[in-house]
């Protein structure tokens, strides 16, 4: 009996033991406890990406000018930029490819800064049905550990030629911030058995990094409902403002009135049964 009590013992000891050394990992392990990066160089209007845009077409991705490394990329990156769009199911997207943009307009890629061709927007919404188009640039690459991407991405709308969002952001592995957030995305999006194994793995992917940067960036653009806003701002205007400043602090008790000599006291009204 005796031996059994302290087999329990020591079994229950050795898990405590475990739990605990897992909860010390926690605090050493920056996917747990940071810090993380987080995206800084964002332009948004203040609409934000309004109902009237659902459909947007994507130009194909270009490398940053005179970038060899970005160059050799654009293939891989493509394919991951077109399936993070479609995946978080922001807008449905329709995809240019590069012979489709020869026959309409002469060339095979587009970049945002540069002048645009004759009726171009005009054309682009004719022939794809969209709203909006999405202009793509990939500005850094570096398949090596640290791995390093760069995205430069900008949305205007077609009707109105108005830019709705951009964002320019490199994402280097090298920093303690952007590894942390990559452990943190590889954790959370692959399965927890031989996470630590996992993590060796894709950690050096440029795929993974692909997936995990554009998952940021999209996570900036926020759809705002204009009916949302006027209803909020009719409610404000309803609210009765006060026209004097109210004093905070104590007051003096009001005077009590003196009843009149002749009036009569109020009769006790009857107690009515409560319902069951």
């Amino acid at each position: 009996m005796k031996n059994m009590i302290l087999r329990y013992t020591f079994l229950v000891v050795l898990l405590c033991g475990a739990t605990a050394c897992k909860q010390v990992a926690k605090l050493n392990n920056g996917a747990y406890v940071g810090p993380f990066y987080t995206v800084g160089n964002v332009y948004e209007t203040l609409e934000g990406l309004e109902p009237h845009i659902k459909r947007v077409a994507i130009m194909p991705l270009t490398s940053g000018r005179g970038n060899r490394d970005a160059e050799r990329g654009v293939p891989q990156m493509q394919a991951i930029l077109t399936e993070e769009f479609s995946r978080n199911r922001i807008f449905d997207i329709v995809t240019v490819t590069p012979n489709r943009m020869q026959r309409m307009f002469g060339k095979k890629a587009i970049y945002a800064d540069e002048p645009l061709p004759h009726n171009f927007l005009q054309t682009l919404q004719r022939q794809t049905g969209c709203q909006a188009v999405l202009f793509t640039e990939l500005t850094t690459f570096r398949a090596y550990p640290p791995v390093a991407l760069g995205w430069k991405i900008h949305l205007f709308d077609l009707e109105s030629e108005k830019l709705i969002w951009a964002v320019d952001e490199v994402f280097d592995g090298g920093q303690s911030p952007v590894a942390n957030s990559l452990r943190r995305h590889i954790r959370k999006n692959h399965s927890t058995h031989n996470s630590a194994a996992t993590e060796l793995l894709v950690l050096d992917s440029p795929r993974e990094m692909a997936r995990y940067s554009l998952s940021e960036l999209i996570g900036t653009l926020m759809k705002k409902n204009p009916k949302e806003i006027t209803e909020l701002a009719e409610a404000l205007d309803n609210q009765k403002v006060p026209e004097k400043t109210v004093e905070v602090g104590p007051q003096p008790a009001p005077l009590a009135e003196e009843a009149p000599k002749d009036a009569k006291k109020p009769a006790t009204p009857r107690e009515e049964p409560s319902e069951i």
